[in-house]
């Protein structure tokens, strides 16, 4: 009779050893997707990350559990706020997804190639960096000059071109009809074969 009561005692230890966790899964608050890889710590010094499916054990001996992941933001529960097997983390929107660290060589011939000041750039700072309020006589010429003359100026330039062209034509065809004329004058051999 002792015998079987041990039994029973050894078979219900194992299962008041499984009552005493909790099974819980960690979940994002905006989409409702369960979180891989969160590190879950107790106050009493116990370690463990989420599987793939967010889900997690943790011991009924704790009073305060952490939740750590670099996409979220770090969360703790006290065991008295703890209602359900659901834990939510709110997505930090500061964490940066990916860094990318050049070596120091590379990043400085980089950076010193994207601040290369172009030929332009140098022609801008040569120039004065001071602009004197009130009215440029210059400008102020420039646009009379722009509003009354240019039209006239450039219409003249463009009729002294074309005016160059057809005198270069009138000349080649005059070139042809002397040479033309030249060819078919009476010659004193001509003249005598027509007689």
């Amino acid at each position: 009779m002792n015998f079987t009561i041990i039994h029973i005692l050894l078979l219900l230890m194992p299962s008041s050893v499984i009552m005493a966790q909790n099974n819980m899964v960690v979940v994002n608050v905006e989409s409702k997707v369960p979180i891989r890889d969160v590190r879950v710590c107790t106050d009493n010094g116990q370690e463990s990350s989420t599987s793939w499916d967010g889900s997690f054990v943790v011991p009924d001996s704790f009073l305060r559990i952490d939740f750590l992941h670099p996409d979220f933001e770090r969360r703790y529960i006290l065991k008295s706020e703890l209602y359900g097997d659901t834990i939510f983390l709110i997505p930090n929107t500061n964490a940066l997804h990916e860094v990318v660290i050049y070596g120091e060589r590379r990043f400085e011939k980089r950076m010193a190639q994207i601040l290369k000041p172009s030929p332009q750039q140098i022609e801008r700072d040569k120039m004065p960096k001071y602009i004197p309020a009130g009215i440029s006589p210059l400008g102020f010429l420039c646009l009379v000059y722009d509003l009354t003359l240019r039209k006239k100026v450039e219409n003249h330039i463009r009729r002294k071109k074309a005016l160059k062209e057809v005198r270069k034509k009138e000349e080649e065809f005059q070139q042809k009809w002397d040479s033309l004329k030249l060819q078919k004058k009476p010659t004193p051999e001509r003249i005598k074969k027509k007689q």
